[in-house]
């Protein structure tokens, strides 16, 4: 029976999952999906996403791929058993095939992160879990003026966290930092080619330092410049970040093929 590559979009709430990556016991997003993987082919297959995401963290559509024989006579009803077996917190929005080559993190050129904030008196309900909430007026005219200063090619050592293993080095490409309202409701958008431990976080954290009054842009493009962690703001809570989008290297990549299956 001839392999082929599977090319699945993830969507989940992270809220109860301690990240992506597969770990022994706690359970992630990537072992569930193994697990069900497994149940499916009777077999143990590797999962591949385009990256990690935190504990808490959620995914509009994280790009995963495995590669297996074509078992299910359609991509839909592989779809359907997927999410047939999977918690209802995790759903497969799309499947299709993909060439011999594709990779879900080594053929992806760059990813956009959007950050919600509740800026409102009150938290909205529907929002815990959601998005971060901040009671204060924030001041967005500064937070746009702030954000402008990360985009191009900087090293971000101010703005990572230490993940605990080495690295080659902390400088980073940002193509667009936006900030955006609709009601109470502020999004951060930020995309680039690729991005350090907790990095959108700790931008995150600098700009509502920012819209609070606490930090001004000068002084955020002073924090940019020291390459110290030690002199930023705290890192934003995880639960307010979502991976948007993957993007990747070619145009059929990137286009959904004909075989690919909609979450309706």
């Amino acid at each position: 029976m001839k392999i082929r590559n599977h090319k699945l979009t993830v969507s989940y709430d992270g809220t109860l999952f301690k990240g992506w990556q597969i770990q022994a016991n706690p359970a992630t997003v990537q072992g569930h999906l193994e697990r069900v993987l497994a149940r499916c082919w009777g077999e143990r297959i590797t999962l591949h996403g385009s990256g990690r995401t935190d504990s808490g963290v959620h995914a509009d559509a994280q790009i995963a791929h495995f590669k297996a024989a074509a078992k299910f006579k359609s991509l839909s009803a592989l779809q359907a058993a997927l999410n047939h077996h999977l918690p209802p917190q995790i759903r497969v929005t799309r499947a299709q095939y993909a060439d011999d080559d594709f990779h879900a993190r080594f053929s992806a050129k760059g990813k956009e992160y959007r950050y919600r904030i509740c800026n409102h008196p009150f938290q909205d309900p529907f929002e815990i879990n959601r998005s971060w909430h901040i009671p204060r007026p924030l001041n967005i005219t500064e937070m746009k003026k702030a954000a402008r200063l990360f985009v191009g090619e900087h090293d971000f050592a101010s703005f990572t966290s230490n993940p605990g293993y080495a690295r080659a080095t902390t400088v980073r490409r940002v193509t667009h930092v936006s900030v955006s309202v609709n009601g109470p409701l502020i999004t951060v958008s930020v995309r680039g080619a690729g991005f350090l431990y907790r990095m959108v976080r700790n931008i995150v954290g600098a700009l509502v330092t920012v819209g609070l009054g606490r930090l001004t842009a000068s002084e955020t493009r002073q924090i940019l410049n020291a390459k110290c962690r030690g002199v930023a703001p705290n890192t934003a809570p995880a639960h307010g970040l979502y991976l948007h989008k993957v993007f990747y290297k070619t145009a059929a990549q990137r286009t959904p093929s004909k075989q690919s299956q909609k979450l309706s």
